[in-house]
């Protein structure tokens, strides 16, 4: 079975944050079952039968490594009790996963709600990540500040796993760390495969001191929608 690594270990300059690394070898093998797919996902299974979907970004440029290792996000190691070196079990997604209609979102602090390209970062990580699943959710919302920020998808809608594909309403609940007056946020956005833009308009839901700088700096916004006004 592979063995689980951080890619903080890895060689490669960038390593990846929302996706896997692995061997040229197993890559090839994962695009030979796949072939018809334009993004490849598998499932990860660790020893104690905890189970995630995951996107495969690519293969590992060290040929010197092991076939049998596996590169994985932080975050990765974290939401299946894996420590380094772990045994993991590893299997192609081959069945079709249903396009996400719907989620809703719970921050596990504020500050992360306060960014102020906060918005644009969340549909950026969707659109890398590739897939949404209920439970734990991680991803960097500021490039600038490659901080791992967490999320709870409490609902999903149409299964427990989906694409985040397409037009998809964003249900965005008070922080766990806030007090229950906090303001549920209602809104459609568009996620997008990567490589490609996603264009929304939250202009009716951010804070003006937070909508004018994003105005500036985007011809056009990613949101679009309605919605009330996020605290």
């Amino acid at each position: 079975m592979p063995n689980v690594f951080s890619h903080m270990f890895s060689s490669d300059i960038d390593g990846p944050w929302w996706g896997i690394r692995c061997s040229p070898r197993v890559y090839r093998d994962l695009s030979r079952q796949m072939e018809d797919m334009s993004r490849y996902f598998i499932y990860i299974t660790s020893i104690q039968g905890h189970t995630l979907v995951i996107a495969v970004e690519g293969p590992y440029q060290d040929l010197s490594i092991d076939d049998d290792t596996i590169f994985v996000p932080n975050w990765v190691l974290k939401r299946l009790d894996l420590i380094e070196g772990d045994e993991i079990m590893m299997e192609p997604v081959l069945e079709p996963i249903p396009k996400a209609t719907s989620v809703t979102i719970r921050p596990m602090t504020g500050s992360t709600v306060q960014g102020p390209i906060f918005l644009e970062g969340l549909t950026e990580a969707l659109n890398q990540l590739g897939v949404i699943q209920n439970g734990l959710l991680s991803a960097v919302v500021d490039p600038s500040l490659p901080d791992i920020h967490e999320f709870m998808v409490e609902d999903l809608s149409p299964s427990q796993v989906c694409l985040a594909d397409g037009d998809l309403t964003v249900n965005i609940e008070r922080a766990l760390d806030q007090p229950p007056a906090t303001p549920v946020v209602t809104t459609p956005v568009v996620t997008t495969p990567v490589a490609t833009t996603s264009t929304t308009d939250w202009s009716s839901i951010l804070p003006s001191s937070m909508l004018q700088p994003l105005n500036e700096q985007q011809g056009n916004p990613l949101f679009r929608g309605t919605g009330n006004r996020l605290g």
